[in-house]
């Protein structure tokens, strides 16, 4: 039985049909990828399965528990945990309150030391503000104030590496790659579609609502029509 499957879901917004019956899998110790162009309903679906918008139709598991249309406040006791795009950070509070206000279990000072291990540097700008911070150094925020509550058994991630310096790209990358060796599945949607197919062991390729494509993501990275219509590359 896979850790997390979505099974023919469906939603959207108002009158608008953008998630298809979509139906993914992620296994137990996998990065999952979801790519596509914009406007493929990548982020409408992560918001669905978070609980942030109702189903239309279809299921979401984890874990064998039916969570579809969970209370986004029980998807952390559930086993998941969600890095939206934007919104991520609260911006008039500093790193340090952040972290302390975001944690909902017990042991605050073993949970901090190993975020900032993940995330040196974070540790140098504990009293300063998050609106404050780099676009690296939100992110890296971000993700830390979802990882401060381990364990749990699956990370979410919104464009993690978008607007980031190359630099600060390499690092989210390796960071992501680090949390799936702590035992935290990860499904991925980013718009950096070849960093993260070369992380990545499986991924979907989403289209106009609809799952399009799925490969390993060294076969999404070596396929033709892939590289050409998803990557940007030609011939």
């Amino acid at each position: 039985m896979s850790l997390f499957t979505v099974s023919s879901l469906e939603s959207g917004y108002g009158g608008q049909h953008i998630v298809k019956d979509v139906s993914l899998r992620v296994e137990r110790g996998e990065i999952v990828g979801l790519i596509g162009p914009n406007g493929a309903g990548k982020s409408t679906l992560l918001n669905t399965i978070a609980g942030l918008l109702r189903p239309r139709s279809g299921s979401v598991t984890l874990n064998d528990r039916d969570i579809t249309g969970i209370d986004p406040e029980k998807t952390l006791a559930s086993g998941l945990a969600y890095v939206p795009q934007v919104g991520n950070v609260f911006p008039t509070l500093t790193v340090s309150e952040t972290l302390q206000v975001c944690y909902l279990r017990h042991d605050y000072p073993a949970a901090l030391q190993e975020v900032l291990g993940l995330f040196p540097r974070l540790g140098e700008r504990m009293r300063t503000g998050a609106g404050l911070l780099s676009g690296g150094e939100r992110q890296m925020l971000a993700i830390a104030r979802a990882l401060i509550n381990r364990p749990f058994d699956l990370l979410m991630m919104d464009e993690p590496s978008a607007a980031l310096s190359v630099d600060n790209v390499r690092a989210i990358f390796d960071r992501i790659s680090r949390i799936r060796e702590s035992g935290i599945s990860v499904l991925l949607v980013e718009q950096n579609a070849t960093k993260a197919l070369c992380i990545c062991d499986r991924a979907y390729v989403m289209e106009s609502g609809h799952i399009a494509i799925e490969d390993t993501g060294a076969a999404l990275l070596g396929s033709d029509v892939v590289r050409q219509r998803y990557l940007g590359v030609q011939g």
